[in-house]
C-alpha cells in the first residue's frame, strides 16, 4: 500500500514530529523557569533542607546548565523527577498517563467519525425530510454545547436517573479500573468528548455528499442498475471522504486537547487529569512532562490523519 516515497515522507515527519517535541518541551522549560515563586514552594521547606533538595534537582545551578541538563535527558528518554514525590521517575507516569489519554480519545475519534458520517450521508440521502432536519438540528445542538457541558449531563442522566431507575443494572462505571479501562468507564467521556466534533463532521459530510450525488458518475453508476447502498459507499461516500479527513487533524488535537477537562470530570488518570494536578501542585517536572505527551500525541495524530489520504485516495502520492 505504502510506496518508497511514502515510507521516505514518514521518516520525515517522525523526525519533524521529535524535533517539535523538543521545541515544545524546551519552550515549557524556559517559560516555567520565568515565573514568579518557587517550585519547592509547596514543600515547606527551611534551611539546609531547602538546600538539599535544591541540589538535588539541580536547581541550584546556572539555567543554562539545567537546559543543557535537561536537553539531554529528553535524548535519552529521561524527563527527570517529581518535585513533589521526590525519587518518583516521571516519564513511566507519562507513558502510563499517554496510553490512558490515547484510549480515551482513540474511541472519542470513532464516535466522532461514526456517528458523524452516519448523520450526514443519511441527512444527505434524506434531503428536506424530517430525517434531515432531525440530525441537522441534532448536529447544530451538539456543536453549540462544550463538551463538559455535555459530560455534565450525561452523568445526570446515565449515572444518576437511570441508574436509579434501574436500581444499579445500568452498565456505567466512574474512575479507571486497571491499567486499561473496562467499556463502562470509557463510552461515557469518549462520547462526551467525540460528540461535538462528530457535530461538525456530520455537516460537511453532509455538504460533500450532497455534491457528490449529482455527478454524472453517481447517474453513470444507477444507469448500471447497481443497487443504492453500493452506489452511496463505494462510489459516492468514498469520494466525499476527502475534505471530511481535511478537517480531521484539527478536530484530533480539539480531541487530545479536549481531554484535560474531560479526564477531571469523570476522574481518569490520563495526561488531562496529571496536567491539572501538576499545576496545583506546583510540581513543574511533570508540567513539562505532560506538555511534552501531548507534543507527540499531537504530532503522531496528524500523521496518521495525513496518511488516511493515501487510504481514501490511490491518486493521492507523497
Amino acid at each position: 500500500m505504502f510506496t518508497r516515497g511514502t515510507l521516505i515522507y514518514i521518516g520525515q515527519r517522525l523526525v519533524l514530529i521529535v524535533l517539535a517535541v523538543l521545541g515544545v518541551s524546551s519552550l515549557v522549560f524556559l517559560g516555567i523557569h520565568r515565573l514568579p515563586g518557587d517550585a519547592l514552594f509547596s514543600e515547606h521547606l527551611h534551611g539546609d533542607q531547602y538546600q538539599q533538595t535544591l541540589h538535588h534537582y539541580g536547581l541550584d545551578r546556572p539555567l543554562w546548565v539545567q537546559y543543557v541538563n535537561f536537553l539531554a535527558g529528553m535524548i535519552h528518554g529521561d524527563l527527570g523527577e517529581s518535585l513533589v514525590n521526590r525519587g518518583v521517575p516521571i516519564t513511566p507516569i507519562v507513558l502510563r498517563e499517554m496510553s490512558v489519554s490515547a484510549e480515551i480519545g482513540l474511541v472519542a475519534l470513532i464516535f466522532t467519525v461514526g456517528i458523524g458520517m452516519t448523520f450526514g450521508v443519511v441527512a444527505a440521502i434524506r434531503q428536506n425530510t424530517w430525517m434531515d432536519y432531525v440530525l441537522s438540528t441534532t448536529s447544530v445542538i451538539g456543536y453549540s454545547m462544550p463538551n463538559f457541558v455535555i459530560a455534565t449531563f450525561l452523568i445526570l442522566v446515565f449515572g444518576i436517573w437511570l441508574d436509579n431507575f434501574t436500581q444499579g443494572t445500568f452498565y456505567f462505571q466512574i474512575g479507571w479500573p486497571g491499567r486499561y479501562g473496562s467499556i463502562g468507564a470509557i463510552w461515557l467521556p469518549a462520547f462526551a468528548l467525540g460528540f461535538p466534533y462528530a457535530s461538525i463532521v456530520a455537516r460537511l459530510t453532509r455538504a460533500s455528499m450532497l455534491e457528490v450525488i449529482r455527478q454524472d458518475y453517481i447517474r453513470t453508476a444507477r444507469a448500471k442498475g447497481l443497487r443504492e447502498a453500493v452506489i452511496m459507499v463505494r462510489h459516492g461516500l468514498r469520494n466525499a471522504l476527502i475534505p471530511v479527513i481535511t478537517i480531521l487533524g484539527p478536530l484530533v488535537i480539539g480531541i487530545i486537547t479536549g481531554g484535560v477537562v474531560i479526564e477531571n470530570i469523570f476522574g481518569i488518570p490520563g495526561l488531562g487529569k496529571e496536567f491539572a494536578n501538576s499545576i496545583l501542585n506546583r510540581d513543574y517536572n511533570i508540567v513539562i512532562g505532560v506538555f511534552t505527551g501531548y507534543a507527540a500525541l499531537v504530532g503522531l495524530a496528524n500523521l496518521g490523519v495525513d496518511l488516511l489520504y493515501v487510504v481514501i485516495d490511490p491518486r493521492i502520492r507523497y
